[in-house]
């Protein structure tokens, strides 16, 4: 596989060379599934629903799904970010938008229908959704990850079309402010303490993800992960070293500040990415298991955006997500993952399908 590179033509126009498409990185796809199981295990499991070692290894384990994610959507996102391609930014914000704007309204509909039975603590009333759409975080909290998608597209956008070639150098200067902020406490106790409710995590996380995303944009440009594939052992021992080193020793210093603050959870995603891509399609050459990985691997998209509506409609109904058990967060998966796998056999050939991928 060829690696892509970017240079500057003396026209300042964003040119490639030496391009061959990239095929499926099984390994990244299996993360983003593992990735969206993860989730609802945050969100779901309780530490107390059981005594299994096994399970309490598999769900107490330190990876955070979020950055990991985030860094992954930049990374893929980068070739039609440099493009500078309208039409290629208004499908990617097509994409983003229709899950952010339609689910909510169907989970209003839903609540509206069944009156808050299900969830008389936090009722879904139309204001409610109003601040959702506008903020991302307030009924269905799990979508401000895309509102900071759908936001940051359209800056990053707007910053290579007026900086070109100098867009990199501000999207990591935009890092290292951020981080500043961060460390400095400055956001927190500016923003997360004094704003109401409804925008202060959306702020507040914005910080959090603007370094993830200059992380996995810079990693698109270069290719990093095309070239740690070709020496796969070390890349694989450098990593888990890296990784177990910034788990178990303190090698930066504490921030105040909510979650996905700080290097240490960027330097940790980026080990998992690296880990997991090793796993790619040259190593598997069984068209089945192919099929196979891509089918389950499909919908995590979806089975993110869905498992917390799911776990609440459920949740008087079913003993074990209302306990938050093991086998809860497995019965809260596979539900999602076949309304995801219906909807796209309905959907397939429309814009609807970005509700379910």
């Amino acid at each position: 596989m060829e690696i892509q590179y970017i240079k500057l033509n003396k026209q300042n126009n964003i040119v490639k060379e030496n391009i061959k498409e990239n095929k499926l990185n099984y390994g990244l796809a299996i993360l983003k599934a593992y990735l969206s199981f993860k989730v609802i295990i945050i969100h779901f499991f309780k530490i107390n629903s059981t005594n299994n070692k096994i399970i309490l290894n598999i769900v107490t384990n330190k990876i955070s799904p979020v950055p990991s994610f985030f860094i992954i959507s930049f990374y893929f996102m980068c070739n039609n970010l440099l493009s500078l391609k309208f039409k290629l930014l208004l499908k990617r914000l097509e994409r983003l938008l229709i899950p952010y704007i339609i689910w909510p309204n169907i989970m209003w509909v839903v609540n509206t229908i069944l009156k808050n039975k299900y969830d008389d603590k936090n009722p879904y009333t139309f204001e409610i959704l109003k601040l959702q759409l506008l903020y991302g975080h307030m009924y269905m909290a799990q979508f401000w990850f895309l509102w900071n998608l759908i936001i940051m597209t359209i800056i990053y956008y707007l910053i290579i079309f007026v900086f070109r070639k100098n867009s990199l150098f501000i999207f990591h200067l935009l890092l290292l402010i951020s981080y500043q902020l961060q460390y400095s406490g400055y956001i927190y106790n500016h923003f997360f303490v004094k704003f109401p409710y409804y925008n202060r995590y959306t702020i507040s996380r914005f910080f959090g993800m603007l370094p993830l995303s200059v992380t996995g944009y810079t990693l698109g440009i270069f290719k990093i992960i095309n070239i740690i594939q070709q020496n796969r052992t070390k890349s694989l021992i450098f990593s888990v070293i890296i990784y177990k080193m910034i788990n178990n020793y303190k090698i930066f210093a504490s921030q105040p500040g909510i979650i996905y603050y700080g290097v240490n959870l960027n330097i940790i995603a980026i080990c998992i990415i690296f880990i997991f891509s090793l796993f790619h399609s040259d190593k598997i050459r069984n068209h089945s298991i192919q099929k196979l990985i891509i089918f389950l691997t499909k919908y995590s998209g979806g089975i993110f955006y869905l498992h917390i509506s799911i776990g609440k409609l459920l949740r008087p109904y079913c003993k074990d997500i209302r306990n938050g058990t093991f086998f809860g967060i497995i019965i809260n998966y596979n539900i999602c993952y076949f309304i995801c796998f219906f909807g796209m056999i309905f959907f397939r050939n429309t814009s609807l399908k970005y509700l379910f991928i």
